[in-house]
């Protein structure tokens, strides 16, 4: 073999072998360690690409050739290791970094900003999630993503008055089912009075390794929503029967208690979540004990997601381990409401052996993060978590808690999500 001739193009196909010069061409007349390679580090080229090309061989002064069409389907690297990480519509590679953002610009790329009233949430927070404007809750500025929760009234065309008899019209830009687009305040059914931000991330993924610096929330009755979400929901969609991770959370009252305990913002609290019923099965405590808030200062929150455990750590140093070498649904009792014939079908760690998202954000009030008989300082909590008018409730004790809400935004440096 004395000459290898490489003609092809790209989404175009070429017609004659010899007599048309593709845009991918080269002439390759010595081998490199016995192979014939024609590389051309120049060429753009994205999945989904198709190449026709066509190969003119000499070999013992005689030619022959062919013509080929290759559809790219993936891009594989020599340095690519296998990774146990799946990515949706992709492939990763161990120690790949498979998502970042540092939030120099907001990036609509990798981020859809959530607009909807959450009537479907198992905690039923007392927010409405709104897109970004110059007014509303989610800014990106200084290198950082603010998502601050304001209250509705001091929204454009929103005044006291609206809370309880005009209505919330989130139509455009929904990103929820129809009714969860739209309110009419009735009676004690008042709109959510406060207008919150929720970002998720546009990469879906199977174990890694997820990293974010963040400063989270103060103020009562607060707390962030650090979370990786299940995409498909394989495993049931109401109850967290497909899981929630938090990642990491703490409650935004300076002094918070409910009976003897202490659950303030001194305590860093994550996990994972199955079931709603039993959701603090498998969570996870641990106490500041600097004299600081985990609010005072920003902190590196992450979480290492194995095919047979999960470990959450924080600036470096490892606080809670769930390990799956028992299955997860044989930890709870039977009184929890676990679909544990289909869960049975998965791995040990199941609901956690699918593909989950990211989501940022930051909610209010809600009937399962603070206990019945929460005090925050010597302020009882201002609803009852079964009452019809609990939303109502909370409303009507404004001025006991808008004071404390003055670093109440959460701010997030950086996220990262790296392949094992």
């Amino acid at each position: 073999m004395s000459l290898f001739d490489f003609q092809g193009n790209v989404n175009r196909a070429i017609s004659s072998c010899g007599a048309e010069v593709g845009r991918l061409n080269g002439i390759i007349t010595q081998a490199t360690n016995g192979q014939w390679v024609y590389d051309n580090p120049d060429a753009q080229l994205k999945v989904g690409d198709v190449v026709n090309y066509c190969v003119l061989v000499v070999n013992d002064e005689k030619a022959g050739y062919t013509f080929r069409t290759y559809t790219i389907t993936e891009f594989s690297r020599p340095d690519c290791r296998p990774s146990a990480t799946r990515i949706r519509g992709g492939k990763a590679c161990a120690g790949q970094t498979i998502f970042e953002d540092n939030f120099d610009s907001f990036k609509d790329d990798l981020w859809q900003i959530e607009q909807y009233i959450p009537i479907n949430h198992p905690e039923f927070p007392f927010v409405s999630y709104q897109r970004l404007s110059p007014n509303g809750p989610v800014s990106v500025s200084g290198g950082f993503l603010h998502i601050t929760p304001k209250l509705q009234q001091t929204l454009p065309g929103f005044n006291n008055e609206s809370i309880y008899t005009g209505s919330l019209d989130l139509f455009s830009g929904c990103t929820a089912s129809a009714e969860a687009c739209y309110r009419q305040a009735m009676g004690a059914n008042i709109l959510p009075p406060v207008a919150s931000g929720r970002l998720t991330s546009s990469v879906a993924f199977t174990y890694g390794t997820v990293t974010i610096r963040a400063k989270l929330p103060q103020g009562d009755w607060i707390y962030p929503e650090l979370f990786l979400e299940p995409f498909l929901k394989k495993y049931g969609s109401s109850h967290f029967a497909s899981g929630v991770i938090k990642i990491a959370s703490a409650r935004g009252n300076a002094d918070l208690r409910a009976g003897s305990d202490e659950y303030g913002n001194k305590i860093l609290y994550g996990g994972p979540v199955m079931d709603f019923q039993c959701r603090g099965q498998l969570l996870t405590n641990k106490v500041l004990t600097n004299g600081k808030m985990w609010g005072d200062d920003f902190h590196e929150y992450s979480i290492t997601w194995l095919p047979d455990q999960i470990t959450l750590s924080v600036d470096g140093e490892q606080w809670a381990r769930v390990d799956g070498s028992r299955a997860l649904r044989e930890r709870f009792p039977q009184r929890c409401a676990l679909r544990r014939t289909l869960l049975a079908k998965g791995s040990n760690l199941a609901p956690f052996d699918d593909h989950f998202y990211l989501t940022l954000g930051v909610a209010v009030g809600g009937i399962s993060e603070f206990r019945a008989d929460a005090y925050s300082g010597d302020r009882a909590k201002p609803w009852r978590d079964v009452a019809h008018n609990a939303m109502l409730s909370f409303w009507g004790h404004l001025d006991s808690w808008q004071q404390t809400w003055n670093q109440s935004e959460l701010v997030v440096d950086y996220v990262k999500v790296v392949a094992l």
